[in-house]
């Protein structure tokens, strides 16, 4: 399945500040007493350095709503010796196997190393790492595992307003001043134009991602430096989703798999577990969902193999998520 490319989409998605925002560049201020104490994070772009929201930033803040999203809905009745592993991980986690309880203890990497030397030459071994793994890590990646999903840096298309604020630290004993004054730059508004490309997911990883991507965009989610003094809020817009199947081809109202025994009607929206059943990664064995009114596949006349749907704008590409949710029930629920 890792070797493999059964499924692949481009997310494309512009990022507007809902207010100040700030993402601080790794060295500011300095000697010079014209800039501020903490700048905004800056690339040089066509020649000009210019402002813009890294990409590893913006998975920071999805992947850590996913699983925030994944530890409120996960059961407590897991174990990946059983190949049931947490629906999200810790990091910080203990070695080891998780039992019953021990919630938010979980940590795919050192687990999955502590069976390092007992999977070795397994000619499953990459099949037993992928379902031991939380399911975030099966999306975003961790330490024994890939990700899945790549955030491309956003980059803004017009005019960009910055604007410099003042603000003290509050001693948290005294209530007296600690630090400052300072100010800080933020953006307060502009286009920041951006994509998520995503390759070999499951309807339910899509739904997941989907969620949060919806949490952003409602601002619940923020991004960036002081949350808590009311940065970091934005509005979000999908302008288009691309989903290929390269394997695929388009005949008599189905999509089958090139040298597979594998047909889905052309009226389907399939998932990685729909073209993987049997190569023990156990994947959704109903994998598919009803494809949107008003979307349909086409041959892939770009790359000259392989279907295509493209979606257009952000109501139709909320369909496609919405399309998802049963899916992701249905993990929730396992």
């Amino acid at each position: 399945m890792h070797k493999a490319t059964y499924l692949e989409g481009i997310l494309h998605l512009i990022i507007r500040p809902d207010g100040p925002i700030l993402i601080k560049a790794g060295e500011s201020g300095g000697a010079d007493p014209t800039l501020p104490d903490m700048e905004f994070v800056r690339s040089r772009q066509q020649g000009a350095l210019q402002v813009y929201l890294p990409g590893p930033s913006l998975k920071g803040v999805v992947r850590a709503h996913c699983e925030r999203i994944c530890r409120t809905l996960d059961g407590s009745r897991r174990d990946p010796e059983c190949d049931n592993p947490p629906l999200a991980d810790n990091p910080l986690g203990k070695e080891g196997s998780y039992k019953d309880g021990a919630d938010m203890a979980y940590s795919s990497g050192k687990y999955l190393e502590s069976l390092r030397e007992t999977i070795k030459g397994d000619p499953q071994r990459t099949a037993i790492i992928y379902r031991r793994s939380a399911f975030t890590a099966q999306i975003f990646g961790s330490t024994a595992l890939a990700g899945r999903v790549r955030f491309a840096d956003a980059y803004p298309t017009g005019d960009v307003t910055l604007e410099e604020r003042n603000g003290v630290a509050i001693d948290r004993i005294y209530g007296s001043v600690a630090v400052g004054p300072f100010n800080y730059e933020t953006v307060v508004s502009g286009n920041f134009v951006t994509s998520i490309a995503f390759r070999n997911l499951t309807l339910a990883q899509l739904g997941l991602l989907g969620l949060a991507l919806r949490d952003l965009a409602a601002g619940r989610v923020a991004i960036g430096f002081g949350k808590s003094r009311g940065l970091g809020r934005v509005k979000l817009e999908m302008t288009a989703l691309e989903l290929r199947y390269p394997a695929c081809e388009l005949r008599d109202g189905t999509l089958k798999v090139i040298g597979k025994p594998v047909a889905i009607s052309d009226r389907t929206l399939a998932g990685l577990g729909a073209f993987c059943k049997d190569e023990g990664y156990l994947l959704p064995a109903q994998d598919s969902a009803k494809l949107p009114d008003g979307l349909a596949y086409a041959e892939d006349t770009e790359r000259g193999m392989g279907v295509l749907l493209e979606v257009k704008g952000d109501a139709q590409v909320r369909e496609i998520f919405t399309a998802c949710m049963p899916a992701w029930k249905a993990q929730v629920g396992r």
